[in-house]
């Protein structure tokens, strides 16, 4: 959604890249990133299952290759903060404060 609402391609983009198309510092996305690569090892259970994107309540019913890996779990976080959805009013509040996002 943040893509179509900034009028851009859909593709990946890295960090650096959303850093400037949205004019927040790479400090602050690195920061939303670390946090959803540590959520997503201390928290396997809400990682979503590829695909479906249907969150994984039991881990040991689906293979790990069915599931977001690390990395993908971040970046869609990166995502979801840039289009203000659930961990910008939440886990990622303070960064959004402290950067007036």
């Amino acid at each position: 959604m943040y893509l179509k609402k900034m009028g851009l391609e859909d593709r990946s983009y890295s960090l650096p890249e959303l850093s400037a198309i949205s004019g927040l510092p790479l400090k602050a996305l690195n920061a939303v990133h670390s946090r959803g690569l540590g959520a997503h090892s201390s928290n396997l259970e809400s990682v979503r299952l590829k695909g479906s994107f249907k969150k994984n309540p039991d881990t040991g019913k689906f293979p790990a290759a069915s599931r977001l890996s690390a990395s993908q779990w971040a970046m869609a976080r990166v995502y979801s903060f840039l289009n203000k959805g659930r961990t910008y009013e939440t886990a990622d509040s303070d960064i959004a404060k402290k950067y007036k996002y």
